[in-house]
């Protein structure tokens, strides 16, 4: 739906805005005249003068930029010193705070974004903490043991255990020449089982796993507006219990048995207010292998989540939410570009402008929540790219500022025009390639 496209054009805009605001600012707290102040790039659509900066809007929206005084050297006299209130007339120090007050802005924002959403929705309990089995893995110690989906553990190796962390705990320090021992509490039988598994360290990591997932109720948390499952009339709340005929227990089990036909029709049964409903639901291809651990898997494939319990937090905790949230991403997203770099996984996962649009688009379908909370990893993600040592970029910039402390002088205009130009022409290169690339994709 159109308002959808508007949506992601807006998160979009308000992302280079942000970027663009902390260069603006950073320069303007320095002294440096800011002649322009531009959302996108080519012709300009729309001007305003305000005291020294002209703001535009231009043509291109695939970015912007903040012109300060000085940087245009066609505009000054060869060998003429740079004045106070330019840029190339400030020390190299200040200059990299100028550069590098982009990026942070984007930071700062998804932290903000973060502690809004947190604050406001609440915090996310995911799954369920006591050792309650919702997936077993076919060929794996457990299901060769006999264990079964919705089956509690009680204790390993003779240890009680009362959580997920316990039992994670237990299994991986658990000798295992004998096998792991398990105490078990299974519904509709009385008293307890002992199981013996035999597990064996992962030879890489040398971590003891028996092949269990914890249980996550197969209940509808959130529905994506004109999803096949909106369609199918899905609703929030709505208790999940077959696929093609078959029992689902749990929500790892309902999306084993969706992928099991991704890009097919398969019937769904659930229930609602203690009456039975069934439809046929087109699933979607997610184009990966879809592991049924998964919790984002039947996002891809149907349009729904999985539904958790939300705890209403304080803003300190907001706060040290938000700060967690910043962290963990941050490393997250630079793991996936040194696994990129690295030939480890695919670049394919990289999406150009049109990918983008479709990811914030789909975002905005899933709800306020998930549309600032793609705002907030799309934010990061734009800054960590920015702070690539590539030319244009401001990693770029950071760069020949640190030549220049280390030379203790500029690179030559001729240097500089060529490292502009090579940077131009290669993401130009890129831009196409990205948005080609995702035109066949649409096909």
């Amino acid at each position: 739906m159109l308002i959808f496209y508007i949506l992601a054009a807006v998160l979009i805009g308000i992302l280079i805005i942000v970027h663009e605001l902390g260069h603006f600012a950073a320069a303007r707290a320095s002294g440096v005249t800011v002649e322009r102040f531009s959302i996108g790039f080519g012709r300009k659509l729309v001007s305003i003068k305000r005291g020294d900066t002209e703001y535009v809007i231009s043509l291109v929206p695939l970015g912007g930029y903040v012109k300060m005084a000085g940087t245009d050297v066609s505009e000054h006299p060869v060998g003429e010193s740079p004045g106070p209130d330019t840029f190339p007339g400030k020390p190299v120090g200040l200059r990299a705070v100028i550069v590098a007050a982009g990026p942070l802005a984007n930071v700062l924002w998804a932290f903000l974004v973060y502690v809004g959403i947190v604050w406001i929705g609440g915090a996310t309990v995911f799954g369920v903490d006591a050792p309650v089995v919702g997936y077993v893995t076919e060929e794996s110690p457990a299901a060769e043991a006999g264990v079964a989906v919705l089956d509690t553990i009680l204790s390993v190796e003779g240890q009680p255990v009362e959580s997920w962390t316990e039992l994670k705990r237990g299994i991986t320090s658990a000798d295992t020449e004998d096998g792991v021992s398990l105490e078990i509490a299974r519904p509709g039988e009385e008293g307890t089982l002992s199981l013996v598994l035999d597990a064996r360290p992962d030879s890489a990591t040398g971590e003891v796993t028996i092949g269990v997932a914890g249980y996550v109720p197969a209940l509808v948390g959130n529905v994506m507006k004109g999803s096949p499952a909106d369609q199918a009339g899905l609703r929030k709340g709505d208790r999940v219990t077959a696929v093609g005929g078959r029992r689902v227990r749990s929500w790892f089990e309902l999306s084993a048995l969706v992928s099991e036909s991704a890009g097919s029709e398969r019937t769904i049964s659930w229930e609602r207010e203690g009456e039975t409903i069934s439809a046929s639901i087109a699933t979607d291809d997610p184009g990966r292998d879809v592991e049924p651990t998964d919790l984002a898997a039947l996002g891809e494939m149907v349009g729904i989540t999985p539904s958790f319990e939300v705890e209403d937090v304080g803003f300190g905790e907001a706060l040290a939410s938000a700060g967690g949230y910043v962290v963990f991403m941050t490393r997250e997203i630079g793991r996936v570009f040194w696994l990129m770099v690295t030939q480890r996984i695919s670049m394919d996962i990289i999406g150009g402008p049109i990918r983008v649009v479709q990811m914030a688009s789909d975002s905005a379908r899933w709800g306020a929540s998930s549309f600032f909370g793609f705002m907030a990893y799309l934010s990061l993600n734009l800054a960590i790219i920015n702070l690539l040592p590539l030319p244009i970029l401001d990693g770029g910039h950071l760069l020949l500022l640190g030549l220049e402390r280390v030379r203790r002088k500029s690179l030559s205009e001729r240097a500089l025009l060529i490292w502009q130009q090579v940077g131009l022409i290669f993401f130009i290169g890129l831009a196409l390639f990205l948005l080609l690339r995702d035109l066949l994709l649409l096909r």
